[in-house]
């Protein structure tokens, strides 16, 4: 028995389609486990950045509470230093 074109063409659209099935199952596989690791990296960034984050907040908090502090000391002492009264 000879295969004729037409078979031949059969077994080749048989034989693509299962490769472009299989490809394209592997490449849904390498794209989740891509989203998967991506995920994981982005998780691992937030939490190396999120206390940086709350110290810079809690640094802006600050800041007015110290300049005043600073303008009360000024005014308490004009030259820098004690003013004793004589």
């Amino acid at each position: 028995m000879t295969l004729t074109k037409r078979d031949l063409k059969q077994v080749r659209d048989i034989v693509t389609e299962g490769l472009d099935n299989k490809l394209q199952t592997q490449k849904e596989e390498i794209f989740d486990e891509m989203d998967n690791k991506l995920q994981t990296f982005k998780s691992d960034i937030f939490d190396q950045i999120d206390p940086i984050l709350k110290e810079v907040t809690i640094a802006r908090e600050e800041r007015p509470l110290i300049e005043n502090g600073l303008e009360t000391l000024e005014e308490i002492y004009p030259k820098g230093k004690h003013v004793l009264s004589s």
